[in-house]
């Protein structure tokens, strides 16, 4: 039995999109991403400060040598002047320049040859000054012309000094874009990454949704197994069509809850599914007592059809009404079982049938092995009390039925008639026609019978050609009546089978004639042996015993009163 829930089933696991197993990867290199960029955004800016910071360095340095320059000149000037005290400044100020020019103006393009020119020019005044040569001195600074070479070197070195400013906006810059760079690269990785674990948690969040929902179908499969199987369970011991269609409806009402259904049964000898039960339908709609099986395209198909409320596509003879309509064939062991329906009106109606029609298939199944169980113990049943040739029931049959009749008539003064039937002259017409011949004969004889019979009346084969007829709640009379009429459509079976064809019959009643089971078959034997005896082809009945006063007081029938006068 296959059992589909209106749930997604918790089968295979469904493989992840790539996309989520690829998320966790990313959030890891996108948060690698950003250490790596704010360590080397930090040295970027770190090496750009450097630089910033060593260019004006060396701009303060070239600044201060040049100033030291021009105090140098000055103080080789007032000591030609013969100032007291700037001889010492003019020494003090020499031993200061020597000691910046090495890292500023030695650097500039031809400044140390001019300097070292100037300096010699400087010392040799100096001398000539203090020798008190003042005048050859100045006529030296002038022949020599020092301010020039001082005012080369100061344009020089201010040249210098805007290419140094040229080269620290240069690095302000870059130490700004670099600063801006990593800030949008960490803001953008950071919104990258945010995104991905929002992301993430979404995913998670899903993938938590999607396994708590597999839980819980999975706990209403597992639920709808045990109904089933429970179902299953109580079907073996249903006895006939009645106790199972209540278990099915109990069933399907528990497990399919707002939806309505119907059972057909498959009719062999009608070629018609026959409706056994429905639920749940109004009285408007109730569903149609029987169902061509040509009609049908779940039949046709073999497998699960729906039928629209609007009538497009493909939709079966047979539908009517204002539902939706699910139609699940019910086949058994290769035979056609009967039809599963179930109704669905509403919006999305469509939808939901689809959703249940595994677990309607499941039903239906468990539905037709209950039926071809059924089937297949009436099949046993009715070879062990019928007989194979006629189909009539067999003689211990009879001999039970007639036991609980006669106790029921005897317990309430209730009347039950035997009608017993032997063909005349059946071993001559073995004999002269054959035995298949013998065999159709008694066939005919026994569907002639039971074709002129009520529901509740029993034939049975009693041995051989004869045949007991059970007749409850019919008097004496009344029997011998049936019997003839009997008699006279067996004898026009010889017609149809250019033979001579005809019966005698032996009629006796509890209480009319007999008492119990076997005085009634006793007086039935008899009444049919004297029928023989007249010439046969006629009914004869047992004669009537007198009856005791008791049960004539016990309230027989005004019939029963007067055949016993």
């Amino acid at each position: 039995m296959s059992v589909v829930s209106d749930h997604p089933p918790a089968a295979d696991p469904v493989p992840r999109p790539r996309s989520e197993v690829l998320l966790p990867p990313a959030i890891i290199l996108l948060v690698f991403a950003m250490v790596v960029i704010a360590i080397g955004g930090f040295a970027y800016v770190s090496s750009q400060q450097q630089a910033l910071s060593a260019v004006r360095h060396q701009a303060d340095d070239l600044r201060a040598a040049v100033n030291t320059l021009q105090l140098v000149d000055g103080d080789a000037a007032h000591v030609l002047n013969g100032e007291r005290g700037a001889l010492a400044s003019y020494f003090r100020d020499l031993e200061l320049l020597k000691t910046q020019r090495g890292g500023t103006l030695d650097a500039l393009a031809d400044v140390p040859a001019a300097l070292d020119r100037l300096v010699q020019d400087w010392t040799e005044a100096v001398n000539l000054s203090a020798d008190g040569h003042a005048d050859d001195a100045r006529a030296l600074f002038t022949e020599r012309q020092t301010a020039a070479t001082v005012a080369a070197i100061t344009n020089t070195a201010q040249a210098a000094l805007q290419g140094a400013q040229v080269t620290l906006g240069q690095h302000d810059e870059s130490s700004r874009l670099g600063t801006l760079a990593v800030l949008v690269l960490q803001v953008l990785s950071g919104t990258l990454a945010m995104s991905g674990m929002f992301f993430a948690f979404r995913s998670s969040a899903r993938e938590a949704f999607g396994r708590s929902a597999a839980l819980r179908s999975a706990d209403t499969s597992r639920e709808q197994v045990a109904r089933l199987f429970e179902m299953a369970d109580v079907l073996q011991s249903a006895t006939d069509y009645g106790d199972a269609n209540q278990v099915l409806k109990a069933t399907a009402t528990e497990l399919l809850p707002g939806y309505s259904g119907a059972l057909y049964v498959f009719n062999n000898s009608r070629d018609r599914l026959v409706l056994s039960t429905s639920w749940g339908r109004p009285d408007d709609g109730a569903p149609p007592e029987a169902i061509a099986a040509d009609q049908c395209w779940a039949l046709k198909r073999g497998k699960p059809h729906l039928n629209r409320v609007d009538g497009s596509k493909l939709c079966c003879e047979h539908h009517h009404g204002d539902d939706t309509v699910l139609e699940i064939p019910m086949i058994a062991r290769g035979e056609i079982m009967g039809l599963f329906q179930l109704f669905a009106a509403g919006p999305r109606a469509e939808q939901r049938l689809e959703a249940i029609t595994g677990l309607g298939s499941a039903l239906a199944d468990g539905m037709s092995l209950a039926l071809a169980n059924m089937g297949l113990r009436e099949k046993l049943r009715n070879q062990a009390l019928r007989d194979p040739l006629t189909g009539l029931y067999n003689r211990r049959y009879m001999e039970d039925c007639l036991q609980r009749f006669v106790r029921l008539a005897d317990r309430e003064n209730r009347e039950v008639s035997v009608v017993m039937v032997d063909l005349d002259h059946f071993k001559a017409l073995n004999d002269k026609h054959g035995h298949a011949f013998g065999d159709s004969v008694l066939r005919d004889t026994a569907m002639t019978i039971v074709g002129a019979l009520r529901e509740t009346d029993i034939v049975c084969r009693y041995g051989g050609e004869e045949l007991v007829v059970i007749l409850p709640d019919c008097n004496l009379d009344r029997a011998a009546d049936k019997a003839e009429l009997l008699r006279v459509r067996i004898a026009a079976l010889g017609e149809t089978h250019a033979a001579e064809i005809s019966a005698s019959f032996g009629v006796a009643s509890v209480p009319y004639t007999s008492s119990g089971v076997m005085d009634l078959l006793a007086a039935a034997d008899s009444a049919l042996y004297r029928a023989k005896q007249a010439g046969r082809n006629r009914v004869a009945t047992a004669p009537t015993r007198p009856f005791q006063l008791d049960r004539l007081e016990d309230g027989l029938p005004a019939p029963a009163l007067q055949a016993a006068e």
